[in-house]
């Protein structure tokens, strides 16, 4: 190709919720999301969007995306040729250290120019999909045991979703617990649930309670214990109990290998954006794949701009097989792409147009930019 960068620019957004969300440190009320839009010289723009859960979880907002990508990247592309995307991350790599996610918001942006350039869905850039829908995992972080419980038998009810994953970590371990007991007994008979403390558990309290966690049926302990504590989640998982996820600890190719060495876990969560984009994704995903070990399509609670990024990855994963939970675009009240992604019978569903397959809304851009 001759195709060459011209001009990249930002623009940060915040999204009303249809509800709150509580993390383990903080409560959600607006989705902050920054878009970029990458133009080159043959009139093709590509767009991508940055979103993290919070600063509190890898360090990274919207805010510190927008001036990486302004004041270090943007320098690095223009004049490059897009389709070289690995060379180009390469290139940020020796430049920046770290700052995965705004990483991976250009490499997103990239991937829309090159597979529009190529008429094709960028999931065909990546082998082409093994399914065209994912079934999605809806997240229970109402903040309340009855509310949860309602939440869950209400969306299995109108078959929007058929299991989910419960948020913990905001109150003491053994009263979070508990709280995820009691949830998974008043679902029992129903549907079935995960949980996912962020990291904020603690091992000898987890493992004390582990026989009560598998009698309640809980599908996974997803990243109870601190992102660096390995050995830690190597133990958990040696008691056979409930299987055990990682999310922070999986966010790098070596933190796959050391995984997959210490056979610390029995279930990799995916996300584009603590990893620096979906062809590293891939990467970590082959790594699982190689150990015999299954893949979760997580999310960093993206618009239909990130979704749509992230089903073009997790579709062509063969070893992608407990589902994931990218529910963005239906816990967010409005949307900023003119036909968003497809939620149907529990599922999601992969674009189909060239690049991500999803156009700006310019006019809901300028209704929720922040500085408008």
């Amino acid at each position: 190709m001759n195709t060459k960068i011209t001009a990249i620019s930002t623009d940060i957004v915040d999204i009303p919720l249809r509800r709150a969300h509580q993390f383990s440190a903080a409560k959600m009320n607006a989705k902050p999301l920054l878009i970029i839009q990458i133009e080159t010289s043959e009139g093709v723009t590509g767009i991508g969007e940055g979103t993290t859960p919070g600063i509190w979880w890898g360090g990274e907002s919207v805010e510190t995306m927008r001036l990486v990508i302004e004041k270090y990247f943007a320098p690095l592309l223009i004049g490059e040729d897009p389709s070289y995307i690995e060379a180009l991350l390469t290139k940020m790599d020796r430049q920046v250290l770290g700052n995965e996610f705004a990483k991976a918001t250009v490499e997103m942006a990239l991937y829309d120019i090159v597979g529009k350039l190529a008429n094709v869905p960028v999931s065909q850039l990546f082998g082409g999909v093994v399914r065209d829908g994912i079934p999605v995992r809806w997240a229970l972080a109402a903040g309340s045991i009855e509310a949860d419980i309602a939440e869950g038998k209400d969306k299995v009810k109108k078959r929007e979703h058929h299991n989910f994953k419960m948020k913990a970590g905001a109150i003491p371990t053994v009263d979070d617990i508990k709280r995820v007991i009691e949830v998974s007994k008043g679902l029992e008979g129903v549907t079935t649930t995960g949980v996912d403390p962020n990291g904020s558990w603690d091992e000898l309290t987890t493992l004390r309670w582990m026989d009560q966690l598998a009698e309640a049926k809980v599908d996974f302990l997803e990243q109870p214990l601190p992102k660096w504590d390995f050995a830690g989640l190597a133990r958990l998982k040696a008691t056979r109990k409930v299987p055990i996820m990682a999310d922070e600890s999986a966010s790098t190719v070596q933190d796959a290998l050391k995984l997959v060495e210490m056979d610390a876990v029995d279930i990799f969560s995916l996300k584009i954006h603590k990893s620096g984009g979906m062809s590293r994704v891939k990467k970590i995903a082959a790594i699982a794949e190689a150990a015999g070990i299954p893949c979760f399509g997580g999310t960093s609670l993206e618009s239909s701009i990130g979704t749509a990024a992230c089903l073009h990855v997790y579709s062509t994963l063969p070893n992608l097989t407990e589902d994931c939970e990218l529910f963005g675009p239906i816990w967010m009240a409005d949307d900023i792409v003119e036909e968003p992604v497809v939620f149907k019978n529990e599922k999601v569903y992969v674009p189909q147009k060239p690049g991500l397959g999803v156009t700006l809304d310019m006019e809901k851009i300028k209704k929720y930019r922040r500085d408008k």
